[in-house]
């Protein structure tokens, strides 16, 4: 079942946060511009449905307990 799409705010959240981050730890983005724009894109989900912006790239067997595990 696909999740629907984040909102247009989380999704301008999410870029901030990824912009911040990689200024921060100086690393950049996909050279893709759409795999950097489906990152965003699940990591807004996320933060939407479970209130943090877990990596849409990793597996986590249970979600919510990782959002507890990481608060």
């Amino acid at each position: 079942m696909a999740q629907p799409d984040p909102s247009q705010k989380s999704i301008e959240k999410m870029q901030k946060f990824v912009a911040n981050y990689c200024a921060k730890s100086g690393t950049v983005t996909h050279p893709d511009p759409e795999v950097t724009e489906a990152v965003v894109k699940g990591l807004a989900s996320h933060v939407e449905t479970l209130g943090r912006p877990l990596c849409p790239c990793r597996f986590y067997p249970d979600k919510q307990a990782e959002v507890q595990y990481r608060t």
